[in-house]
Order: C-alpha cells, then structure tokens, then sequence
C-alpha cells in the first residue's frame, strides 16, 4: 500500500510559523503516534498528512485522495446529521448501533462513531487521527486501540497524536516527538517490553529530547545577542 510521508514541511498561519522543516514517513503496517505539548503543531501536521491543509513549503506524499480516513475530534461532527446517514458515507461497512443525531448524542458516544466512520472504511490505505482516545470510556478505549492495531494488521499506514502517552505505547510501533513546530527525534520501543517499560521510555526520551532542544534553542540566542 505504499509510504505517506512529509519532507521538509512548514506551515505559515500570517507571521506565525506552526510547523518548520518537519520531515515523516510512515509505511504500510506501522502505527506512528505523534506527542507533544499543546500548541506544538501536531494538529497542523496531521492536517497536511491528511492533505486537508496545503503546507507553506516542503513536498507530500500520500495515497489517493480517495484512500485517506481522518479524524479529528466529536466537535467536527454535524450536529444534525444522523450517526446513521454519517456511517453510511463514511463507511457503508460499519455496524449502525443508533439513528440519532450528533447534536442530542453523548461526547463519548459522538467521537466513537466519528472513529468508527474512520477506521471502518476499509479502503483507507492511509489513517490519520488527531487525539482519538478522548471522550472514551475504558472500553471504547480498549475498542479504539484493538481496531487500530488490526488495520494496522491489514496493510494501513495509521498515525495518531495524543496526550495518553499510555494507549500510544500499546499500540505504536514508534513515536515522534514535536515541539514549538519542530521535530526533535523518535523512538521504538521494543515490542516485547512490558506496557509500563514502553510508557516510561517514551517518557524519558520526550523530557531529554525537549530539555536537549530548549538548552541549544537558548544558547542559539545568547550567540545572537
């Protein structure tokens, strides 16, 4: 199915720059997780991998049009559409388990469907879910990274931010770590290490890496000044 992959890519909103020279590539049977602080350019960067935001300057490689599924969050769904008519363009596959509108549906129960829509499309060569686990219950959580890892299994390429550092670590082969629009490394915990052994790497190595760039971004500017 193929590679979705970022090179060298910005993003300018006016005089603000939310994403600079940010390069990723994700195969087909690999999920990616993107972690960061709120405002570090992670919601941007999944839009352009999307292909729903054009990037200021850099290339971007995606499957069709057609193949990608995205996803970001209950609140971009309308209100008075039914779940039903939702499903049935999104993913006409998909089990219908209510015919009634987002706008009168709970927050948990609005963003599952919006996922399900998603994940269910089953011609998606290339996933792309920007905070997915939030709203969900234990089991919905459980439900949203078992289905994850099983398109993974049928040749998807998947990538997914979040701030659950530990639903990422179950389910990601690797992840990125972004800051202030830059990247600044990722890791790929071993697969047979124990859940609380993949959380903490994943922790550790985001504090280093951030400390590491906010220690050179400052001696950066004591040499300018």
């Amino acid at each position: 199915m193929g590679v979705a992959a970022l090179r060298e890519v910005s993003r300018r909103f006016g005089g603000r720059i939310a994403v600079h020279g940010v390069s990723i590539a994700v195969a087909a049977r690999e999920i990616v997780g993107i972690i960061g602080p709120n405002g570090a350019g992670k919601t941007t960067l999944l839009r352009m991998l999307a292909g729903v935001l054009r990037p200021s300057a850099g290339t971007i490689e995606l499957p069709p049009a057609h193949a990608i599924a995205y996803f970001a969050g209950e609140r971009t769904l309308p209100s008075e559409v039914s779940a039903a008519r939702w499903l049935s363009v999104c993913a006409p596959t998909a089990a219908v388990t209510t015919t009634r509108r987002f706008g009168v549906l709970s927050r948990g129960t609005r963003q599952r469907i919006g996922l399900e829509g998603a994940i269910a499309n089953t011609d998606a060569t290339l996933i792309v879910l920007d905070e997915p686990w939030e709203g969900l219950d234990i089991d919905a959580s459980r439900w949203l990274s078992d289905r994850l890892c099983e398109r993974r299994a049928t040749g998807a390429c998947v990538v997914v931010s979040s701030h659950r550092i530990h639903e990422l670590a179950a389910v990601c082969d690797r992840c990125l770590f972004i800051t202030a629009g830059r990247t600044l490394g990722s890791v790929a915990p071993a697969a047979d290490l124990p859940h609380d052994a993949r959380v903490s790497m994943l922790v550790t190595a985001f504090d280093k890496l951030r400390d590491h760039w906010r220690d050179h971004s400052a001696s950066n500017a004591e040499a300018i000044l």
